[in-house]
C-alpha cells in the first residue's frame, strides 16, 4: 500500500525542528531512521500531514560517560549501541538488546529515541530502560524536562512526549563492576519481535546477599511490566542459596496480557516464569564478571 500525501521538512538544528513542531502540533510527526514510522505508513496505520526529518540535526547521535551516568543521544542507531565499547563495557545490558533488534539493516538506520518514542510494546528498549531507571531529556521551545523511564511508557504507542516536545537524549546509570544483568528475548525467529522479553539486574551486597533486583518484562503488557514478586522474592537472599526456579513463580502477568497471530496470552503466562529463570540465572552467573 502507498501511504497518503504529506509534505516533507528537512531541518538542520533543534530550534528549526521545534518551530515547526510547534507550527503542525499533532499533524506533524518526526521520523529519526524511519523503520518503525515508515512501514505504519506503508499500511496507513499513521498518517500524519508533516514529516519531519532528524537526520541532518547534528549532535544528538553521541554515546559518552558524564560521572556516574551514561549519555545517549536520541539519534544514536542501534548499531551504535551495539557496538559502543563504552555501552559494552559500563552499561552491556543495553548493548544487548540493541543487538538482539529485527536485523543488521535496521540496526543501521533505527535509533534509540525513535524505538522509545513509537513505544511498541514489543520492542526490545523499554523494559531494559526500565530496569536500568532510565532518565529521558524532552526539550520543547519553553525547556526542558527529565522523566523516568517508568513514567515515559504510559500504553500501546503512547509514551509522556508532548507533541511539541523533542527527544534529545537518554541517560543510563553505569552498572557496578559486581552487578549482575540479563537481556534475553523469546521470538520465532531471531530477528522478530518478542513474544516475551526480560531485562534483569541483580545487585549485590558485602555479605553476599542480594541488595536488590530489578526484573521487567516486555510484551507482555501494554507497557513494561515490572515482576515485582519477583523481585521481592530475591531481595536479602543469600546469592549462591538462590532458588531460581522458586524466584520465578513468582512472575505473575495481568489479566490484559495479549494475543496475537504470533502467541496467546495463555503461552504467554506458560514462558514467561521459564525466560525469567534464565535470565536471573545468567545475570547471577555474571556477577562479578564485568563487561559481557
Amino acid at each position: 500500500m502507498i501511504p497518503r500525501g504529506f509534505d516533507y521538512h528537512d531541518p538542520t538544528s533543534p530550534e528549526e525542528v521545534l518551530a515547526l513542531l510547534g507550527e503542525y502540533g499533532d499533524e506533524g510527526k518526526l521520523m529519526a531512521g524511519g523503520q518503525s514510522l515508515l512501514p505504519m505508513m506503508k499500511l496507513r496505520l499513521a498518517s500524519p500531514a508533516h514529516i519531519i526529518d532528524l537526520w541532518r540535526v547534528s549532535g544528538f547521535d553521541t554515546i559518552r560517560e558524564t560521572g556516574d551516568e551514561i549519555r545517549i543521544g536520541a539519534l544514536a542507531t542501534h548499531r551504535a549501541l551495539e557496538d559502543s565499547s563504552l555501552l559494552n563495557k559500563r552499561c552491556p545490558l543495553l548493548a544487548k538488546a540493541a543487538g538482539t533488534i529485527a536485523d543488521a539493516q535496521v540496526r543501521n538506520l533505527g535509533t534509540l529515541g525513535g524505538a522509545a518514542a513509537h513505544a511498541d510494546p514489543s520492542a526490545n528498549y523499554s523494559p531494559a530502560l526500565v530496569a536500568l531507571g532510565a532518565k529521558f531529556v524532552l526539550r520543547s521551545k519553553t525547556g526542558e524536562r527529565v522523566v523516568a523511564a517508568a513514567d515515559f511508557f504510559q500504553g500501546l504507542f503512547q509514551t509522556a512526549l508532548q507533541a511539541t516536545e523533542l527527544l534529545t537524549e537518554v541517560r543510563v546509570p553505569a552498572l557496578g563492576a559486581g552487578d549482575g544483568w540479563e537481556y534475553l528475548k523469546l521470538s520465532r525467529r531471531a530477528p522478530d519481535f518478542a513474544l516475551v522479553s526480560v531485562a534483569v539486574l541483580v545487585r549485590a551486597n558485602g555479605n553476599g546477599s542480594c541488595a536488590g533486583a530489578d526484573v521487567v518484562l516486555g510484551s507482555v503488557a501494554a507497557v513494561p511490566l515490572r515482576a515485582e514478586g519477583v523481585e521481592a522474592a530475591l531481595c536479602g537472599r543469600r546469592l549462591e542459596r538462590l532458588d531460581f526456579e522458586e524466584a520465578a513463580r513468582a512472575t505473575v502477568l495481568g489479566p490484559n496480557t495479549p494475543s496475537d497471530v504470533h502467541a496467546d496470552a495463555a503461552y504467554r503466562r506458560e514462558v514467561a516464569p521459564v525466560c525469567v529463570r534464565r535470565a536471573l540465572q545468567a545475570a547471577v552467573a555474571r556477577m562479578g564478571k564485568g563487561t559481557r
